[in-house]
């Protein structure tokens, strides 16, 4: 048992240590070899898990084969490396079907992880999608790990992901005819009926009359020429690549909404001491979120603002607030619109985005008795940067500028956000925030306020995370002396 929980343990390191790697080397599809090469001390390190790891003592079917298919696309990046530079893997004799790599305690060529590792033991056709052959015609490379708690639906994704991709199947209406990757006629006995097995995944179907063809196999390397700039989300199942700093790819989608409660009885004054109120001020905050990746490096949406605010005794309930009423001491809106920019700014500067949005309130009214949002347009420009401490922690930086066109002057604010992120698995993640954010009147804080908390993100499916999240108010000067009580999904398609 002792035994078994540490290959367990060695396996989890494999995994995260799997996801660090792509998350930094492969993008767009593609793989950074030169950026390789110039630090394989990664590379080296996840090489050496794979010679030594003891795969025998694995009994779940799932773990067995994500560890066989992250082992492959290991060591086909391995090998361009070190033969490099290179056109294309055959530019090595014996790449394949030769060449003998240490894996797992055995002498093993890639041809024998594919053949008798993988098709032969699982026999699941979809693992064609996951294998990564170092050709532009392979399945393009994903930016984490394969994990075992995922598999199922990563192989999915991944399968639906290329089978309707118009690089990868090509369908001539005119002539009634479907080209096909090379693939399908080399391992033909594992897909079947070709039309069947694609048509499971296509959502636009192939009509059986049409005929089948196959396209010539590009063999040219997968190989990124461009630094990254930015971490462009390439179909990926773990919570470490979803950070605020990511950017999403041409056509995919990102919708989010976030609710934030916030109540307080105390109040912190000039002086920066905290006075009671005797009243309970509730406010509730709905964002919706919408983001689409345009192009390369640029993503485009909008977020839409509504809140509801309630002041009443000391005593009551916050969750009052949720009556959505409005009255003397209540009201209820939505409040702004806001369309923004999200842009990887800097050749060069990995894992660093820029976004800048501007406000527009929808009613005249907000900051009137009582209080419910500001009334002024508003533009704020946020840097996000992140930064991966070890296979399992995660440093998250945001700073920005929030300017607030009152009709008097401009009010100035600069929060600032630091996070830890704590990875006990792929599919969640515990953090601690922590925020400070003054308003400047000229060269010295008219106000601010400090904040920190716990939080928890979960990933419920591929597609769907979760996120609750506590706050409370340390300290201030003319400010809130509250808490607050989050909780947010968010889906990317």
């Amino acid at each position: 048992m002792i035994s078994a929980a540490q290959s367990q343990q060695d396996l989890s390191q494999f995994f995260n240590r799997t996801t660090a790697f792509f998350r930094t080397y492969a993008h767009n599809g593609l793989v950074s070899y030169g950026e390789i090469k110039k630090d394989s001390k990664q590379i080296r390190e996840l090489v050496g898990l794979v010679e030594n790891f003891d795969v025998r003592k694995l009994s779940d079917a799932n773990y067995e084969k994500a560890f066989w298919i992250n082992a492959y696309n290991i060591l086909v990046i391995n090998s361009v490396v070190e033969n490099s530079p290179i056109a294309s893997p055959m530019d090595v004799a014996g790449f394949f079907d030769r060449r003998k790599h240490q894996v797992a305690g055995e002498k093993l060529t890639l041809n024998d992880i594919e053949n008798i590792k993988l098709r032969e033991k699982f026999r699941d056709a979809r693992i064609h999608f996951a294998l990564v052959c170092a050709a532009l015609s392979c399945p393009p490379i994903i930016n984490q790990a394969y994990l075992p708690e995922t598999l199922d639906e990563q192989l999915d994704q991944r399968t639906r992901a290329n089978l309707n991709d118009d690089n990868f199947i090509r369908v001539d209406k005119d002539e009634k005819k479907v080209y096909l990757s090379e693939i399908f006629k080399w391992y033909k006995e594992d897909f079947g009926n070709f039309l069947q097995f694609v048509n499971q995944y296509r959502t636009q179907t192939i009509p059986e009359d049409y005929a089948i063809d196959y396209y010539t196999y590009d063999w040219r390397l997968n190989e990124s020429t461009e630094a990254r700039t930015g971490q462009l989300l390439i179909e990926s199942d773990n919570l470490q690549a979803y950070t605020p700093s990511t950017l999403l790819r041409p056509g995919e989608v990102e919708v989010k909404t976030f609710n934030n409660l916030y109540t307080q009885t105390a109040f912190y004054n000039a002086d920066g001491d905290k006075v009671d109120l005797n009243t309970r001020s509730t406010f509730f905050t709905n964002i919706t979120s919408f983001l689409i990746g345009a192009i390369p490096n640029i993503n485009v949406g909008f977020d839409v603002y509504f809140k509801s605010v309630r002041n009443a005794g000391e005593a009551s309930s916050p969750l009052s607030v949720f009556r959505f009423s409005s009255g003397n001491n209540s009201r209820t809106a939505l409040t702004s619109f806001a369309p923004k920019i999200k842009v990887s700014p800097f050749s060069g500067l990995r894992n660093l985005s820029l976004q800048t949005l501007v406000l527009i309130p929808l009613t005249s009214d907000l900051d009137e008795n009582p209080f419910l949002d500001h009334g002024a347009v508003q533009w704020w420009t946020q840097l996000f940067y992140d930064k991966m401490l070890s296979s399992k922690f995660l440093i998250y930086l945001e700073n920005g500028w929030l300017l607030r066109f009152d009709s008097k002057k401009t009010i100035v604010t600069s929060p600032l956000k630091v996070i830890g992120n704590y990875y006990p698995s792929g599919k969640w993640t515990v953090y601690l925030p922590t925020e400070l954010t003054p308003t400047w009147d000229r060269s010295s804080w008219s106000s601010y306020f400090f904040q920190a908390g716990l939080g928890l993100k979960y990933q419920l499916t591929a597609n769907l995370e979760v996120e609750t999240l506590a706050t409370k108010f340390f300290k201030g000067k003319d400010a809130g002396a509250g808490v607050t009580y989050n909780i947010g999904f968010r889906i990317i398609r």
